[in-house]
C-alpha cells in the first residue's frame, strides 16, 4: 500500500488572481505561513472546492473547518483561514472613464481611516 500523504500537493500554489507579484512578496503572511500556502495551497484549495476528495483523516477535518462545522486547529487550517479572510476582504474602489474600476486601498482589520496620518509625514 502507498504511503499518503496528507494535504500533499505536487505544484507551488500562487494565488495570482489575488496576489500579481506571488504571495511571498505581499508581506500579508509571515515566512512560516508563505511556506505553507506555496507547498499545499493546491490542496487546500481543491478540498475546500470540494474538487478533491479527502484521503486521510486530517483532510476530513480540514474540509469540515471549510465547512464551517468546526474551528481552526491545525497549523494548516488556520493558515487557510487566514489566507481566505485576506482574499475575501472588500477593497475600496475608485472608477474612472480613462482607468476604469481599480482597487484603491485594500481593506485590512488594523487598519482605520481614522489614524492621525500627519504623524506619519515628515
Amino acid at each position: 500500500m502507498a504511503n499518503i500523504l496528507s494535504l500533499d500537493s505536487n505544484r507551488k500554489f500562487y494565488s495570482d488572481g489575488h496576489f500579481p507579484y506571488n504571495i511571498d512578496y505581499s508581506s500579508e503572511f509571515t515566512g512560516e505561513q508563505t511556506n505553507l500556502l506555496m507547498q499545499h495551497g493546491w490542496a487546500y484549495q481543491a478540498l475546500a472546492e470540494g474538487s478533491r476528495t479527502p484521503v486521510t483523516k486530517e483532510e476530513e477535518a480540514f474540509v469540515a473547518v471549510c465547512r464551517g462545522e468546526q474551528a481552526p486547529k491545525t497549523v494548516h487550517e488556520r493558515v487557510w483561514v487566514l489566507f481566505c479572510n485576506k482574499t475575501s476582504a472588500p477593497k475600496a474602489m475608485i472608477s474612472s472613464p480613462l482607468v476604469g474600476s481599480k482597487p484603491l486601498v485594500a481593506a485590512h482589520p488594523e487598519t482605520s481611516f481614522d489614524d492621525d496620518f500627519e504623524s506619519l509625514m515628515l
